[in-house]
């Protein structure tokens, strides 16, 4: 079966099937759990001046290398069977030119990605203006505990009374109206 190939198709083929085979064993573990984060190899989070996230897009991981040598060898092989021998510049080109097209889309799959996670940190100022209820009771001029529903995820923050003689017992049916370390709260009209 292999002994009519030139030196250049088993290269290639070399290559196709290396690649493809470390690809499909990297997908597998991915999707099974069991792989590194290779999103993270793609697309590392990085902050700018303001400490805002910036998507920094990177060609070079573990799949789009793989990706790119099974590219690599299978373009390479298709156009030495299909052309003949004399085809080895062509094919060289050919298959360097597919192999970096597909690392771009990789990198670029990977990049978009991460676009879709979310850490599910609930942050307290995103409990401004939501409903919920006293925890713990809160006394005038002290903190106790309020219960609220943010996100879908029922959490519980430490909390005053925005008027600071009121008295709000466990139970009370409140509104967030600030946010800090502490919440600021109301009761519900």
């Amino acid at each position: 079966m292999f002994d009519d190939l030139s030196g250049a198709e088993m290269f290639f083929l070399l290559c196709a099937i290396v690649g493809g085979g470390l690809f499909v064993l990297r997908s597998v573990s991915l999707f099974a759990g069991l792989g590194g984060d290779d999103m993270a190899d793609s697309a590392a989070d990085v902050a700018d001046a303001d400490g805002a996230p910036v998507d920094d897009f990177k060609m070079m991981s573990v799949h789009s290398l793989t990706a790119f040598l099974l590219m690599f060898g299978l373009v390479g092989f298709l156009i030495l069977r299909s052309r003949g021998p004399d085809s080895a510049v062509l094919a060289a080109a050919a298959s360097f030119l597919s192999g970096l097209a597909t690392m771009f889309v990789i990198a670029r799959l990977f990049s978009a990605s991460r676009k879709l996670q979310s850490d599910g940190t609930i942050y307290p100022k995103d409990a401004i203006g939501a409903d919920g209820s006293v925890y713990l009771e809160i006394r005038p001029g002290s903190i106790g505990k309020v219960q609220i529903n943010v996100n879908g995820a029922l959490k519980v923050f430490d909390a005053r009374a925005k008027a600071a003689s009121a008295f709000l017992a466990t139970g009370t049916h409140i509104k967030v109206v600030e946010a800090g370390e502490v919440l600021v709260v109301e009761t519900c009209q």
